[in-house]
């Protein structure tokens, strides 16, 4: 790696829960709720969502969401690896605990962290050494040598979680396709991590924080282990 790597990522918390229209009549009452507990200071009530932000006109750093069928919490480019799984724990457990409507059994626990690691390499030579470490010749040989781009998806199961890894190289710019927000690094050309951590059945309000946790350990331990071995 370079001496000038950068990590830009965006990690987004996804609650899915059986619906409760009683969100509905307390939309107001969550919105202060949330607030008062000094986790954002601005919020904004759709026609099934209240919604929260860092900032008076759209989310700058951080945002969150109170749905009737789902609940979550978004970071863009955090400065430190545990802010992410820390405010997630602060708005999941403040919200939980709310006296105006009770959160209903939980169907999906959802955890996705998008990682670009910048590179000085050329988008050719970064395409080469993911494909020479995650390929055989023999199969290089099978479908062709001169290959442009590639994508890589591979589906897991990882301690009681399923695990969906996209990885592939990226053009100089191409980032701001897939990331919600813009960054000066994405000038540069690059690897692209999409990590998805979900789970299905079993899951309970209070195991929330420590399956955040979980998720987030097994996220970074993968697009380490994978920027290193690729070596860009």
């Amino acid at each position: 790696m370079s001496e000038n790597k950068v990590i830009v990522s965006e990690h987004v918390l996804e609650i899915r829960h059986h619906a409760t229209g009683r969100l509905l009549d307390v939309r107001g009452n969550v919105a202060d709720y949330i607030k008062s507990a000094d986790i954002f200071p601005h919020w904004e009530i759709d026609t099934n969502v209240v919604k929260f932000r860092d900032a008076p006109k759209k989310p700058e750093k951080v945002g969150a969401f109170a749905g009737y069928q789902s609940a979550g919490l978004f970071v863009y480019d955090p400065d430190t690896r545990n802010f992410f799984e820390d405010k997630f724990g602060k708005f999941w457990r403040t919200l939980v605990k709310n006296q105006h409507y009770s959160v209903p059994d939980i169907t999906r626990f959802g955890c996705r962290s998008k990682l670009f690691y910048n590179s000085q390499k050329s988008f050719e030579d970064i395409n080469s050494e993911i494909y020479s470490k995650f390929f055989s010749e023999e199969f290089r040989g099978l479908v062709g040598n001169q290959e442009k781009d590639l994508q890589i998806v591979i589906e897991l199961k990882e301690q009681g979680f399923d695990v969906r890894v996209t990885i592939g190289p990226i053009h100089k710019e191409e980032a701001n396709r897939y990331f919600t927000f813009h960054s000066d690094h994405f000038t540069d050309a690059g690897v692209y991590i999409d990590i998805d951590v979900y789970k299905s059945v079993g899951v309970t309000h209070k195991e929330v924080p420590t399956l955040t946790k979980r998720a987030m350990d097994i996220a970074w331990a993968k697009a380490d282990s994978i920027v290193a071995k690729v070596g860009v």
